[in-house]
């Protein structure tokens, strides 16, 4: 191996490769000596640094040529490509919802990010009983902008074009999203795993559920086959690095051109699932009016982009109707992406109770057999959801169902 052939990084092999990046060295300050890395992976894909100077931090991701908590699956090493090519896509979209793009590396496969390091987990926040409710409509924020500024909505079709064939070629991590979520949980396969014994009756259920399995094959025709906008790919509460007063949508490395509500379903399954791992009344309401203020700060920032310019930008698609029948046919299409919210929420339950890559929500119960009913509160949620699906019109039958509907008011 050369220095120009692709191998993991050390220490030191970090601070010679920054040395060599004015942008991200000049962030660090002093000289290469100075620099401390420290490893924060925590993820299960790749190896993540804090590197650290006087003048202040940036945060290195490294791809692996394998899942890192998992060498013996293979994995290409370009998802830190996607994952930059997303970065420079939305972040002038979103301004501060996201991270800073510093640097690629194509031959390392590094991807340097500004450093998030005074920032939590939402999961983590979420767990310790944190209550910030300025982070979900936040995340709508930057659904809504993420997904229309991508979308045929604002830009020329040859442009979206061109970014659907980049995107289209992010096919393993696509792979991964396509088995793990809308396949293995309906069937015996090796990834599964529940420990409890009572969520066995429930699996089986599902996977014999007609209605349940046609819901989740028309969810799955849709993520393939729906290429509204770019996505984020895997927008879960572990995805996002916030404060009370900042919050930052990282690690897009799922990222391709998919159906809106997939990422909106990500973020709300994701919020069930620390609904159900939430024993305390206060906070499960607070669950409802957080995934309630989600949606509602979507659905408004989406449509008044959509309605922004009297005039679309040259290239787009320009309204043929205007007035009543042209607001009708755009309330429409957000019905839609609801129902694709609802849809692929609960196939996000699924997985993460029965599939591979379990939530760290349910470890803060202790008692095993509460932690087994509240996750087996969880599955028949999703499994009720999911069989369904003509009953479930809106959000707010969806949550009159998780509970304490009427409290929102949706």
């Amino acid at each position: 191996m050369t220095e120009s052939t692709y191998h993991t990084l050390d220490a030191a092999g970090i601070r010679s490769l920054i040395s060599g990046v004015p942008v991200v060295a000049g962030r660090l300050g002093g000289t290469p000596d100075l620099w401390r890395v420290h490893e924060v992976s925590d993820g299960n894909l790749n190896n993540v640094f804090i590197v650290g100077g006087p003048a202040g931090e940036v945060c290195l991701k490294q791809s692996l040529p394998y899942v890192r908590v998992d060498p013996t699956w293979k994995m290409p090493l370009d998802r830190t490509y996607f994952e930059s090519e997303w970065l420079r896509a939305v972040r002038p979209l979103v301004g501060g919802l996201t991270t800073e793009f510093l640097h690629f590396d194509p031959v390392l496969h590094v991807l340097i990010v500004e450093s998030l390091s005074g920032h939590t987990v939402y999961r983590s926040a979420l767990m310790r009983g944190v209550d910030w409710p300025d982070v979900a409509p936040r995340i709508g924020t930057f659904i809504a902008h993420a997904t229309f500024g991508t979308s045929l909505l604002a830009l020329p079709f040859e442009d979206v074009f061109a970014a659907r064939r980049d995107f289209a070629r992010n096919v393993t991590l696509t792979r991964i999203t396509l088995d793990l979520v809308f396949d293995h949980p309906y069937r015996d396969h090796p990834r599964n795993n529940w420990d409890e014994p009572e969520l066995t009756p429930l699996v089986l259920d599902i996977r014999s559920s007609a209605p349940t399995l046609l819901a989740v094959e028309n969810l799955r025709r849709r993520f393939l086959s729906q290429p509204q906008a770019l996505l984020h790919g895997d927008l879960h509460t572990g995805s996002i690095m916030t404060t009370a007063d900042d919050t930052r949508v990282i690690d897009g490395e799922f990222a391709l051109y998919g159906p809106i509500g997939f990422d909106c379903g990500m973020f709300v399954g994701n919020l069930v699932l620390h609904y159900f791992a939430t024993p305390d009344a206060t906070a499960r309401s607070a669950t409802i009016r957080d995934i309630a203020a989600f949606w509602t700060c979507f659905h408004a920032q989406f449509l008044a982009l959509w309605n922004r310019d009297e005039a679309p930008p040259a290239g787009t698609l320009r309204p043929l109707a205007y007035g009543p029948a042209a607001h009708t046919a755009q309330l429409a299409f957000l019905e839609e992406i609801e129902a694709d919210t609802m849809g692929f929420a609960a196939a996000e339950v699924i997985r993460r109770i029965i599939g591979y890559a379990h939530t760290a929500d349910f470890d803060v119960i202790a008692d095993p057999r509460q932690r087994g009913a509240c996750r087996a509160g969880a599955l028949a949620f999703a499994y009720y959801i999911l069989d369904h699906t003509a009953q479930i019109r809106t959000l707010g039958d969806f949550l009159r169902h998780l509970g304490e509907q009427e409290k929102v008011g949706l």
